[in-house]
């Protein structure tokens, strides 16, 4: 199932992603991310 959580952009373009999700998802430090963005949608993909 999905999870829905906020987060902040920062002034140097970053973005936090929650602790919950990144322990169930398995990321770790290091990670890359392909990242894709149409409209309003911000997707995070991990490669």
């Amino acid at each position: 199932m999905a999870s829905v959580a906020t987060t902040r952009l920062s002034s140097k373009g970053q973005v936090v992603i929650p602790e919950e999700i990144r322990r169930r998802l398995g990321l770790v430090t290091g990670v890359q991310f392909a990242v894709v963005g149409e409209g309003d949608v911000v997707v995070l993909k991990a490669v």
